[in-house]
């Protein structure tokens, strides 16, 4: 009897967390650069105006005979952008969902990156007069619709390339990314106000780095052209054709998980801006010159590009849940103690306090939040759900919390308590909301 020979079978490569096949080394350094390197460039951008907001557009476009009243017209300037961030959410996270994450991530860039650049070219408010101003609010608007989609298309695209038990590492790039943008424009401001005086840079030495920001869309959109489509949404829909309306999927079947991001990202959202826009107008007013302010915010930086990787390693390990706890109760334990620390006068205090409140609370929770953006919704809408949730809490939570804090600090008497007792209900807020959500983090990501 002759013997039957078989060829052997090649092992099956191990499945990722979508059910695909593992992703070789490679393509995953160039998903983590991509994911990294994009968001810290659209992000330079949007921290530069917070920056120049609190710093500069009140005397340039909008003149006042009260100092007070110019600064919170610049602030209501950057709290603008956040009313157009749910509008690019929609927009954009249909064609994610729908056309796929790539051509997504390419276009928010594109907008974002061009409108701020357009900004360095406006004339003053005494040169053109009412027109400067309204040429600011457009730009600024137009700005605020690529960030809509920006920070979680990336965190989507970062997630669903993740191996086995990394998602928590992978989510995190995009929060690492985004206070590398942070560290970026800092950089800018602090190089640029040091090597001209306050007269110079208040008529054109600002408009530098925005400048810049052309030069750095450009290497942005260089790296993302080299990504590719997402595995986990590449079998979605050679399955089944995308659905034509993502978002009223969305509504229909997971209102519950876009109400529970809302409060998720609330304290995170929050203490982002607060503390990187109001927190320097306050540190003018307290008499620090602004290279303290800007030093400051690049040392928070570099503390949040460490903390939150941290962050979403330890959410691998021990859950999303008690690392967003974890960060919620530390951001409640500091609130106060930041206040104390700047009013000290010690420029080493102050820029201390900005560290520990950024690279605590904020590093904590937003390195776990990118993650959580993406577990708590189905394949199919995950890009428009991460999106959607995450920028109308942005305009409920974020956008205007340093025209909140400066309003608290006004009725006062310039006094930091009521500000600080602001941070307390933000934490709370996003405290009971990581009480209340599931545990994700053993799931698979396709269910």
């Amino acid at each position: 009897m002759s013997e039957t020979t078989t060829t052997p079978t090649p092992p099956t490569p191990p499945a990722s967390a979508t059910g695909a096949p593992a992703t070789d080394r490679r393509t995953l350094a160039r998903v983590c650069a991509a994911v990294l390197l994009g968001s810290a460039l659209e992000w330079y951008d949007y921290f530069l105006y917070g920056a120049a907001a609190a710093l500069v557009f009140g005397q340039v476009f909008f003149p006042s005979a009260s100092a007070s009243t110019s600064l919170l017209l610049s602030l209501a300037t950057f709290g603008v952008g956040f009313v157009a961030r749910p509008i690019g959410a929609m927009v954009f996270g249909h064609i994610g969902d729908r056309y796929g994450r790539r051509p997504a991530l390419i276009a928010t860039l594109m907008l974002m990156g061009l409108a701020t650049t357009a900004m360095a070219l406006i004339p003053s408010h005494a040169a053109i007069g009412m027109a400067a101003p309204l040429l600011l609010v457009v730009m600024r608007l137009l700005q605020g619709m690529g960030s809509g989609a920006e920070y979680s298309g990336a965190s989507v695209y970062a997630v669903e390339y993740a191996p086995p038990g990394r998602r928590g590492l992978f989510g995190s790039f995009s929060a690492a990314g985004v206070y590398l943008g942070l560290v970026l424009s800092s950089g800018a401001l602090l190089l640029t106000t040091s090597l001209t005086s306050e007269a110079q840079f208040a008529s054109w030495g600002w408009r530098l780095p925005f400048l810049a920001s052309l030069l750095l869309v450009f290497l942005g959109l260089w790296i993302r052209l080299r990504l590719e489509e997402t595995p986990a949404f590449e079998e979605v829909t050679d399955d089944a054709e995308p659905a034509k309306a993502p978002l009223l999927t969305l509504v229909r079947t997971q209102w519950r998980s876009l109400l529970l991001v809302m409060g998720l990202v609330a304290a995170p959202l929050s203490f982002s801006h607060l503390y990187q826009v109001f927190a320097l107008s306050y540190m003018a007013d307290a008499g620090y010159d602004r290279q303290t302010g800007s030093a400051g915010l690049l040392i928070a930086g570099l503390v949040v590009m460490v903390t939150a990787p941290l962050a979403g390693i330890a959410s691998d390990r021990f859950g999303r849940r008690p690392v967003l706890i974890a960060g919620a109760l530390y951001a409640i334990a500091f609130a106060f103690p930041f206040f104390w620390l700047v009013d000290t006068g010690l420029p080493a205090f102050a820029m201390l306090a900005l560290a520990l409140a950024q690279g605590g609370s904020v590093g904590i929770m937003f390195g776990v939040q990118g993650v959580i953006l993406s577990e708590l919704f189905t394949t199919a809408s995950r890009y428009s759900g991460a999106a959607v949730s995450r920028e109308f809490a942005a305009i409920v939570f974020g956008g205007f919390a340093p025209l909140v804090a400066v309003s608290l600090a006004a009725a006062g008497g310039g006094a930091s308590w009521p500000v600080g007792i602001y941070v307390v209900v933000l934490a709370s807020i996003t405290l009971v909301a990581a009480v209340l959500a599931p545990e994700t983090s053993r799931g698979d990501l396709a269910d």
